[in-house]
């Protein structure tokens, strides 16, 4: 008799197991990326809101910042933001949102006025690099292999 009760619980609790873990929750990819922690997270190529990066040059040291990466926020605090030379202003953000992370910014003026942006995000624990690029006058976060930027 002990060992028929014993038998009978085994087979509810695996019942009850198998009721659980069939019942999974379908996972957002838009709310995955809002969340993202590594780079590896995020899409290849994201298209860039130039306005944005153009306006970082405004702020001061210790603001809030917050760009958008497609799906996903990079939120973070402007820890340095220097004109190394004339026409130059380089902004250095380090992210709330992905521990670790740092983006750079530089908002370059040139003679004729216009506005060219350079920049990078660079996580240590990922092993690929955003870099901003432009192709017909519009500006993307591209991944690239960490291993082309950094020196070990």
């Amino acid at each position: 008799m002990k060992n028929l009760n014993a038998a009978g619980l085994l087979v509810a609790c695996i019942f009850a197991f198998q009721s659980l873990s069939a019942q999974q929750e379908t996972v957002n990819p838009k709310l995955t990326l809002l969340k993202a922690k590594t780079l590896a997270q995020l899409p290849s190529k994201l298209e860039c809101n130039t306005p944005a990066l153009q306006s970082l040059s405004q702020l001061r040291k210790s603001d809030k910042v917050a760009l958008n990466l497609g799906n996903f926020e990079f939120a973070g605090e402007l820890v340095e933001s220097i004109r190394p030379s004339a026409g130059v202003q380089s902004m250095n953000i380090r992210s709330t949102s992905m521990p670790g992370a740092m983006c750079t910014v530089s908002v370059i003026t040139q003679n004729d006025n216009t506005q060219k942006l350079v920049g990078r995000i660079i996580n240590p624990q990922s092993d690929e690099v955003m870099v901003l690029t432009e192709e017909n006058n519009r500006y993307y976060w591209v991944k690239k292999p960490k291993a082309h930027f950094l020196v070990n």
